[in-house]
């Protein structure tokens, strides 16, 4: 079955879509008739949406480096050269050496790409919220950030994944779950809201 045949896909092309559409249009009929500049001063690569599409992009982050940074880079490639030299005569100790870096390094690997995604979608709410009147009722069509949902302890949330009204279990401290008192599940990756949006009926 295609996408657009199924329940989400009629609901993406039928509502969302259109929603967006004129959201977009309606940013774009207010920055034609602004005469201020909105990028603040900041300059923007103008390769910058043709290195996006075809996935080259590299975010500043990774392609520039603070004086702290080179810095700390050298210490690690210092200890690494030591602990090198020390484990050059015991092959075990080497190997389990390089086990370790690789561990590390895919774990490093995962932790950036999950904090790559946690700011995307910080971002994309943040904008989503700024679209919004406050107060009105298309709040509950925004999903609820981690900030909202740590605050809701015990309150009843939809979760869209599941299609099903869900508990919230938040504690002051560690991770945000949720469970329809048969399962629990972490929130990463799931898509809340405090009710059910008008267009997932």
């Amino acid at each position: 079955m295609n996408f657009h045949e199924t329940k989400y896909g009629h609901i993406f092309y039928e509502v969302q879509l259109p929603r967006l559409i004129k959201a977009l249009e309606r940013i774009a009929d207010d920055l034609s008739k602004s005469s201020s500049s909105m990028t603040g001063g900041v300059t923007v690569d103008p390769n910058f949406l043709h290195d996006l599409y075809f996935g080259e992009y590299e975010p500043s982050v990774f392609t520039e480096q603070s004086v702290e940074q080179r810095a700390l880079d050298r210490r690690v490639s210092a200890a690494e050269q030591a602990l090198q030299q020390i484990f050059a005569g015991i092959p075990a100790a080497a190997a389990a050496f390089e086990a370790y870096q690789l561990a590390v390094s895919e774990r490093n690997g995962a932790t950036v790409e999950q904090a790559f995604e946690s700011g995307y979608r910080t971002a994309v709410n943040m904008l989503a919220a700024g679209l919004m009147l406050p107060g009105s009722k298309q709040d509950a069509e925004i999903p609820l950030t981690t900030q909202e949902l740590r605050k809701m302890d015990g309150e009843q949330v939809f979760c869209l994944d599941m299609n099903e009204d869900v508990r919230v279990v938040a504690r002051k401290k560690g991770f945000i779950q949720i469970t329809n008192d048969k399962e629990i599940h972490r929130i990463v990756g799931l898509t809340l809201y405090r009710h059910r949006p008008s267009w997932c009926q």
